[in-house]
């Protein structure tokens, strides 16, 4: 049997982390502290601030930083606090305030920059000292000065230097602004570590607290050490009921702190013995409780393991345990069970993933509740007789999965020991854009995006959680946060909703600035936000490649960076070392005829491979003659199963295929005849095997015809591939498919289609807006994109699918369909049964301008602003193009 797995394993990145065991590792994405930083004053104060609008609507500082902090930390994220509360730390400058960044969440620190046991601050500076974190007093056995009592629940809000800083709070409607009485208590100690701001050493120590609305102070005080207070320490300030404050939406209310004192000395604030640190050591075990035995990973013939993914596991993390059965597989010879958590529970599991088996649950608070920059972290496990393995991202489930392999499925004869519990934590460090922590910021792109902008923005994101842990969230520019990755080009660098809607040249093309031809990029720095502009989606592609190798170099970018270049076609420097190897962007006044011709399949069709019921039959007027360009077929056409035509006539001539405003044109419509319609393809231009192909689309699929973008294996073949990439099928949705012809046909739709059909979003339409419609086509797996979004994926390793190891080529089609093949939607259909076109919009049928909805008015155009190629330099991706 085999002995070890042939596919390349990330196995190097663990070996190098030096890492084994749960071993208590640092907290933060930071570089280690040397200890011979500055100690800075730093005031500690417990607070619970809560705000009632207008008598009824109460705001509760805790509850929401609380949630907030609770959530960044299950998603290993740092953008929710500022994205989805309105509370923030600020800063003043001049006359204005200042957000501060977010640099982690993490464990407290003092103002001699040491650090508790205590988790769940956020931090707010590089060093840690200005932080804010919920706390109840039973968990954070926080110590006041003599005479003070903390509330048991609040906000421990920690400010250091000399600048005024405050807790900001954004009000979100007009009305009365009420504060409940309530008080602030100086903490004198976090645990074992002193805080000493209000210490008795002859300095004289204050520090002033202010409410403040907008720019009106409603109530203040000071905190004082006796030096300060003429003999009387202030420790605790009480404040009383304050109402009847007049507030308008975007108004904002402070909690503003400003310090007046030296750094404390250091025996004031150390500790007198270093702090406990939690965690487990370094072991790859844990401590036995029972008598240790080894696992065979084979149970005679059979795995021992039977693989439990969870049932609402998303499409990325189901391939990864495709790829863990697969080399299972592999390595045992012997078949591995998959199923879902939604069947019943069973001995010698092995959960993968966040499944709703309690051993899993564990696992996974384990993993959140240890630091909050989880992403790159792994549990594998023993417990219960089940074998866990828990990680919070996909990039960390597959090292898991990886390591796995590598060092415990890599033989038929391999042995797990019965207490096995690995835990990896890698020590990690930060990543800032100007002054703030880059786990803050969140990357977007166009509303619309293309599958290489997304993959550049995953890359980036993947990227962030191997360096810092943190897992940036990829958004489309459907909103505005403060802190921003813009990849490509947004509204934020001026492109209007329109572009995506207009057929127009200056706007379609609009998603360039005209300053950036197609292969250009522009990175820099801009009130805050981090843009990476491009004059193409390949283009910013390639800029996030280089963001990412200059962030290798020194993990910073200054607020003042920029950086711009262009790409080189056929260069494999793309995400995933993709080139862009053909394309046509359709540029000119007329279709390029080197790329193009009339779709072969108007051929009869002949050959041992193919039935009678597969052909095509005709009884000409005129011949057809698929090299002349001027030859249209004129004559009726039989559907024998699988046509595009109905009753009357056909023709499909290049004339119906124009390039308007640098944009491919297609157009079916309506005469004495029958239809005019236009199908076009690469047969004998271009075939390729493998890659990404993807076109950015307006679809004819308003009034039912039938807009669609596939490709095909020539006729001819032993064995025939087809993959649909969309079909309208006379509605307005997409509907991906695969076909397979050899000794027979094969249509996959009922694995394929069903359960994958693409409907708009509300109030939106496929006939009337671009989208990027895509697959990514590699020797084990077929996936399709709408947008940038993954939707479908199909393994194509078995014998099954051996036909998609042939070429293809591609087809752009707008037609009208044939009797049944779209269940009966087509233009005529909709004119009976509708009176009116059935998505309301009968601008297409009233071409004359008659007033009357009539079939003779009939016209549909498909508008196509591109179409691409990426392929890997492999030898199992072929191109063969003019």
């Amino acid at each position: 049997m085999k002995n070890k797995i042939t596919a390349i394993l990330l196995i190097s990145v663990l070996t190098f982390s030096c890492l084994s065991g749960c071993k208590d590792r640092a907290n933060t994405a930071k570089v280690p502290k040397t200890g011979n930083e500055e100690i800075k004053p730093q005031l500690v104060v417990a607070a619970n601030p809560s705000l009632v609008f207008d008598g009824r609507n109460s705001v509760i500082a805790f509850n929401d930083v609380k949630n907030a902090m609770s959530a960044d930390r299950k998603a290993a994220t740092l953008t929710t606090l500022y994205d989805e509360t309105d509370w923030a730390m600020v800063y003043k400058t001049g006359e204005d305030w200042k957000k501060h960044g977010i640099y982690g969440i993490e464990k407290w620190h003092n103002g001699a920059h040491i650090s508790s046991d205590k988790l769940g601050s956020y931090s707010f500076s590089d060093d840690g000292t200005i932080s804010l974190m919920p706390y109840t007093t039973a968990a954070a056995r926080l110590g006041a000065y003599e005479g003070g009592t903390p509330s048991e629940a609040g906000l421990l809000v920690s400010v250091s230097g000399n600048e005024q800083n405050a807790l900001c709070y954004q009000i979100k409607e007009d009305g009365y602004l009420a504060i409940p009485a309530g008080k602030l208590t100086a903490i004198d100690s976090v645990g074992e570590i002193k805080t000493g701001f209000l210490a008795e050493d002859n300095d004289s120590r204050s520090a002033a607290v202010e409410f403040i609305v907008n720019t009106r102070v409603v109530w203040s005080g000071e905190f004082v050490n006796s030096t300060a207070g003429d003999g009387t320490a202030v420790t605790e300030l009480s404040y009383p009921d304050i109402s009847g404050i007049e507030v308008n939406a975007g108004d904002k209310f402070f909690l503003s702190f400003k310090l007046d004192a030296k750094a404390n000395k250091p025996e004031d604030i150390k500790p007198a013995k270093p702090a406990e640190s939690g965690g487990k050591k370094d072991n790859d075990t844990a401590a036995p409780t029972e008598q240790v035995t080894d696992i065979p990973i084979m149970d005679g013939y059979d795995s021992h393991f039977k693989i439990v993914r969870s049932d609402s596991a998303d499409i990325k993390e189901q391939q990864i345990v495709t790829k863990l059965r697969s080399a299972m597989v592999s390595v045992l010879e012997a078949d591995v069970i998959t199923v879902t958590d939604e069947m019943g529970a069973a001995a010698n599991e092995l959960l993968i993933g966040r499944t709703n088996r309690p051993e899993s649950v564990k696992a996974y608070d384990e993993l959140t509740s240890y630091r909050a920059n989880n992403g790159s972290d792994f549990i594998i496990r023993m417990d219960s007789g089940k074998l866990v393995i828990a990680a919070n991202t996909d990039y960390s489930l597959q090292l898991a999965v990886n390591y796995f392999l590598e060092k415990y499925c890599n033989s038929d004869k391999a042995k797990l020991p019965s207490n096995l519990n690995y835990c990896y934590r890698p020590e990690l460090k930060n990543i800032t854009i100007g002054d703030r922590s880059i786990a803050s910021f969140t990357i977007r792109t166009e509303k619309y995006p293309s599958v290489m902008a997304v993959k550049a923005a995953e890359s980036l994101a993947q990227y962030v959680i191997e360096k810092t842990g943190y897992k940036l969230k990829i958004e489309k520019d459907t909103a505005e946060t403060a802190n921003e990755i813009l990849v490509g080009m947004t509204t934020r660098s001026g492109i209007s909703a329109e572009t995506f809607k207009s057929k127009s040249l200056d706007l379609v093309k609009g998603l360039s600035k005209k300053t950036l031809g197609n292969d250009d990029y522009s990175i820099f720095i801009k009130s805050g936000k981090l843009f990476l502009e491009a004059g193409s989606d390949y283009a910013a592609n390639f800029a996030v490649t280089q963001l990412i190798a200059k962030l290798k170099e020194s993990g910073t970018l200054a607020s003042d960076f920029t950086l711009s270049g262009n790409y080189k076609k056929k260069d494999y420097t793309l995400t995933d070392a993709y080139a862009y190897t053909w394309g046509d962007e359709f540029n000119g006044s007329s279709l390029n005829r080197k790329n193009w011709v009339l779709n072969s399949k108007f051929k009869i069709r002949v050959g041992p491979y193919y039935s009678s019921n597969d052909a095509y039959y005709l009884s000409s007027k005129k011949s057809l003659d698929n090299n002349d360009p001027n030859d249209d077929f004129g004559g009726p056409w039989i559907n024998a199963g699988n046509g595009f035509m109905q009753e009357g006539y056909l023709k499909n001539t290049i004339s119906n295929s124009t390039v308007e405003n640098n944009m491919l044109v297609q157009t079916v419509y309506k005469t004495s005849e029958g239809y005019n319609e236009n199908v076009i393809c690469t047969d004998g231009r271009m075939e390729f095997r493998y890659g990404i192909l993807e076109a950015r689309i307006m679809q004819s699929s308003a009034n039912g015809s039938i807009s669609a973008f596939w490709t095909r294996t020539r006729d001819g073949a032993k064995v025939v591939n087809e993959i649909d990439i969309s079909e309208t099928f006379g509605e307005d949705k997409i509907k991906p498919n695969l076909h397979t012809w050899g000794s027979a046909h094969t249509d996959h739709g009922s694995m394929i289609s069903v359960r994958n059909i693409k409907y708009p979003q509300n109030g939106e339409h496929f006939y009337d807006t671009f989208h990027h419609l895509a697959v990514e086509w590699t020797p084990d797996f077929i996936n399709m994109y709408l947008d940038g979004e993954l939707y479908l994926s199909q393994d194509i390793t078995s014998d099954t699918w051996a036909a998609f190891k042939e070429t293809t080529y591609v087809v752009f089609s707008c037609t009208v369909p044939s009797g049944d093949y779209a269940d009966g939607n087509n233009p005529g259909s909709i004119i009976t049964n509708q009176g009116v076109n059935q998505y309301a919009a009968a601008r297409l049928f009233d071409r004359n301008g008659d007033g009357r909805i009539d079939i003779n008015d009939f016209c549909e155009k498909q508008y196509v602003d591109y179409l691409r190629l990426y392929q890997i330099n492999s030898r199992k991706y072929s191109l063969s193009a003019k």
